[in-house]
């Protein structure tokens, strides 16, 4: 009876782990997006620049 109650708990804990590790990933994901966009700004910057 007690192993069944500590594998409940065990699959309990995977799945706050898989939750937080699709939180760590979604936020690594919005980060490069960000970068991303501010490097595109940049370049139309530069771009801009030599055509003005």
């Amino acid at each position: 009876e007690e192993e069944e109650e500590e594998e409940e708990e065990e699959e309990g804990e995977n799945e706050e782990e898989e939750e937080n590790v699709e939180e760590e990933e979604e936020k690594e994901k919005e980060q490069e997006e960000e970068e991303e966009k501010e490097q595109d700004e940049d370049e139309e910057k530069r771009v801009v620049e030599v055509q003005g």
